[in-house]
């Protein structure tokens, strides 16, 4: 979703655009597990080749107060690891999934395999529900 947010190019940019400026704004209040930081950077870099870019997206996420990221700690990190093995969902989908469960929050996301496979364990929007 973040990608999206970013990238004119991504199918629901327009959408996903609208809820990180509300989150910026501090309409809502976004919690994120780091990897989530690594993987928009990565992300960044690789669809555009632009270092430059990677980075100003890094350290403006990091000066976002509304977006709280959370480490992955142990207790974190063996929850994720139930909720891969008991909804089949890859890895960095299973810390966000975890994320969300802890914190009670509804989970944002464009993926639709993911959405499917947690629909059940965790509340679910859409982006332009909020």
């Amino acid at each position: 979703m973040i990608v999206a947010a970013l990238r004119k190019q991504e199918v629901h940019h327009e959408a996903a655009r609208n809820l990180l400026e509300k989150v910026k704004d501090g309409n809502h209040i976004a919690i994120e597990p780091y990897i989530v930081l690594i993987e928009v950077v990565a992300a960044i870099k690789r669809r555009t080749g632009s270092t430059e870019l990677a980075k100003r997206v890094k350290n403006d996420f990091l000066a976002i107060d509304t977006i709280n990221f959370t480490d992955i700690e142990s207790t974190r990190a063996s929850d994720a690891s139930e909720i891969a093995m008991n909804l089949g969902v890859r890895g960095m989908d299973a810390i966000i999934i975890q994320t969300a469960k802890e914190f009670n929050v509804p989970l944002i996301t464009l993926d639709k395999e993911m959405i499917e496979k947690a629909k059940s364990f965790v509340d679910i929007r859409a982006v332009d529900d909020l």
